[in-house]
């Protein structure tokens, strides 16, 4: 064993000093890539979909795949129709988890540790799948090898509680989420997510990694039809795709078409298997037109949303949803649940297209709109076909394929603030801070804040004022007490011993010099912002002390509320000057702060967005500073 890890350092150090000289000359360098799946070649789950996409497409791509997965030992070798190098373990049988497996349609691959190094010997990358224990080991594997790995977290926690009936009980997620990291995740400096959702939760329960969110990326095969879908009245056909279990919610698309006014025309068609048909069918056999069930290849499931009319999403738990995906890249028009544990929300392009969670009338009142608006659902479909344009495979593809040539055993995520740290930051923000610089702002320079109300009720926000003042950030701090507010900041003012330290302490993030790290950094504040913090950004940029003026705007945090889809609330700091016995105390003038009015995102263009609330802002802050200036 000794030998077999020496060899393998030394091939991985001979790699990437060959890989560097490649990237030099600008070409593109083939990589061997272990991909760890407990099931692999069956369409049995999104997860193992994923796999299969991201095996084929780097395969393309001139990448060496091999495939740590579930079967028949003796079948490993070479895959004759796809070209990738097996690796077959038998089956682990856990008793009660591999009988849930099985209804779920998955099951447990048994590790065993001499295959798992043969297959990951001389590889330049591992991406492991599952947190089970297959993942583990080849965890260990990888790590004993110096080669670097990647887990990606497709197992949403709450699917677990809902199969297992405690949907009633959030703590229950909690603690699944906890156990993950505790067991498995924690041993990772890089996790894949497929959606910005799941990152910001993994984020939120103190998950250390770099978080890489790419999707899990739509086969170029689902686009619209050839030929625009011809009109048809009767039967009006409706789509939904996904497993037939509780947290996807197809009772409440049963009972929602059974309330829509085009109940008796309406033709429901549910594509995937699973432990609730049973059920549904008995719930659908009361419908005028009881639904069609079917398990469906590609391309059957291509036709079938070319066919249909409405694509609805009500699944209450979504780690990304791509099945979504998939029907509006085709050009279908979705009507998605907005629930709070659901990713799938986001493709939300306007507020028609949501539902309220496990509501039917509101489900069915959207059912309505749309029929009643055949025009409106031409357009919408077309712009939803543009819009998956943005969930390419290639895409993600080339994204992973950047993270995993730039990956390294010993990378650390700069963002990560420990249970420690921030109990500290709030008893010191709340104890010491806040109380001294409360007494110093109020009573010592007299600043007055006006506008509080406007944050009343304020989840996630992007904060936007002048930089006129050392204690402008201060000022706003104070202003949104007891709320913490994130200060992305230059890295001079967070590296230096002091106050670099109590600046970090009181929300400073270091805003990254270099232009690569530019994109983790946007991420990280997307992540914040979606968990309901406030993050405050400076648009001008340079500080100009006492400058009565508005300077030009930088773009970057406008195209952050756009992304992240948050309100921008705008504040101004003016400047009076001193009357009365304060002249003599003090001669510089006093400070006042505006708070304005938080404008909601505007357009579902993201430039487009951030162009409109760019100008609102700015149109804010100048009516603040022409008041003051007025008296």
């Amino acid at each position: 064993m000794p030998d077999i890890v020496f060899t393998s350092i030394l091939i991985r150090f001979i790699k990437v000093r060959a890989s560097s000289i490649k990237d030099e000359r600008g070409a593109v360098f083939s990589m061997v890539i272990t991909l760890v799946t407990d099931t692999f070649n069956i369409n049995n789950n999104g997860t193992t979909i994923s796999a299969m996409r991201f095996a084929e497409a780097l395969a393309e791509r001139g990448h060496q795949i091999r495939v740590i997965t579930c079967g028949d030992p003796s079948e490993s070798g070479k895959d004759k129709k796809t070209g990738f190098e097996m690796f077959y373990l038998p089956e682990l049988k856990v008793p009660i988890a591999s009988r849930l497996a099985h209804k779920q349609n998955t099951l447990f691959a048994k590790p065993v540790r001499s295959v798992m190094e043969k297959a990951i010997f001389g590889s330049d990358v591992v991406h492991i799948y599952q947190p089970w224990p297959l993942g583990s080991v080849a965890q260990k594997v990888a790590k004993r090898m110096n080669i670097p790995a990647i887990a990606a977290f497709h197992i949403q926690p709450e699917n677990i509680t809902y199969n297992i009936g405690l949907k009633w009980f959030p703590p229950a997620a909690h603690l699944i989420y906890f156990l993950f990291y505790l067991l498995f995740f924690r041993r990772f400096k890089h996790i894949h997510c497929p959606s910005k959702f799941i990152a910001a939760q993994l984020r939120s329960h103190g998950y250390k990694a770099r978080l890489h969110v790419i999707s899990n990326g739509v086969h170029p095969a689902f686009c619209p039809p050839d030929k625009p879908k011809e009109d048809t009245s009767d039967p009006i056909k409706v789509l939904m795709v996904g497993r037939l279990s509780p947290e996807k919610r197809q009772d409440v698309l049963i009972r929602a078409v059974a309330k829509s006014r085009y109940a008796d025309r309406i033709q429901l068609y549910f594509a995937g298997a699973g432990p609730w048909k049973r059920k549904l069918i008995r719930m659908g056999s009361r419908l005028p037109n009881p639904p069609v069930f079917g398990y469906y290849d590609r391309d059957e499931l291509i036709k079938q949303i070319h066919d249909c009319v409405l694509y609805i999403h009500p699944s209450d738990i979504e780690i990304e949803g791509i099945s979504c995906i998939e029907a509006f890249a085709c050009g279908l028009v979705p009507i998605i649940s907005d629930s709070k544990r659901s990713a799938a929300a986001q493709f939300a392009l306007g507020p028609q297209h949501l539902f309220k969670a496990g509501s039917a009338k509101s489900l069915a009142k959207k059912i309505d709109y749309w029929l009643d608006n055949p025009q409106l659902l031409r357009e919408a479909g077309k712009k939803y076909a543009r819009y998956g344009k943005r969930y390419a495979l290639k895409c993600s593809i080339r994204r992973i394929e950047n993270v995993y040539s730039s990956m390294s055993p010993s990378d650390k995520n700069e963002y990560h603030r420990g249970f420690l740290f921030k109990l500290f930051s709030l008893l010191f923000r709340m104890g010491i801070a806040t109380p001294l610089l409360l007494l110093w702002v109020r009573f010592v320079l007299g600043v007055r804040v006006y506008g509080r109300k406007n944050l009343r009720g304020l989840k996630g926000a992007l904060t936007v004022c002048n930089h006129v003042h050392l204690l402008d950030s201060a000022l706003v701090a104070l202003a949104v007490f007891p709320r913490k507010v994130i200060f992305p900041t230059i890295p001079q003012n967070i590296k230096t011993l002091w106050p670099g330290k109590l600046v970090r302490i009181l929300g400073g993030i270091a805003i990254p010099d270099s232009i690569m790290e530019l994109k983790t950094f946007f991420d990280e504040m997307e992540f914040l912002l979606m968990k309901n913090h406030i993050v405050h950004f400076f648009p001008e940029g340079e500080l100009m002390p006492y400058d009565t003026s508005l300077r030009s705007f930088k773009k970057g945090a406008f195209h952050l509320a756009a992304q992240a889809q948050v309100p921008i609330v705008p504040m101004s700091i003016t400047f009076e000057p001193q009357k009365g016995l304060t002249k003599i105390i003090r001669r510089k003038p006093v400070m006042r702060l505006y708070i304005g009015k938080p404008i909601d995102p505007i357009d579902t263009d993201l430039e487009n967005d951030s162009k409109l609330r760019m100008k609102a802002v700015r149109e804010q802050m100048e009516s603040f500073v022409k008041h003051s200036a007025a008296g």
